[in-house]
């Protein structure tokens, strides 16, 4: 299979699946070529983000704050 290699087919691949979420639900059969596209862009895409936008594991302090927000705590 082949890999996403920059941003401009980062953003192309994107702007399909964009396209193809219209095209599918929760009825469309496994077989659609329109839902086989989209788990295949899906993949490429995810791939593409866990090696260029990693979510990093929040800090301490961070988590605490934002605990502190929520509970409207100063």
């Amino acid at each position: 299979m082949v890999r996403i290699q920059n941003e401009t087919t980062y953003k192309a691949a994107m702007e399909r699946i964009e396209e193809l979420l219209p095209l599918t639900d929760g009825n469309v059969p496994l077989t659609d070529k329109n839902l086989i596209e989209l788990d295949l862009l899906s993949k490429l895409v995810s791939e593409y983000e866990d090696e260029h936008y990693p979510i990093k594991t929040p800090s301490l302090v961070n988590v605490m704050k934002l605990r502190m927000y929520e509970m409207g705590i100063n």
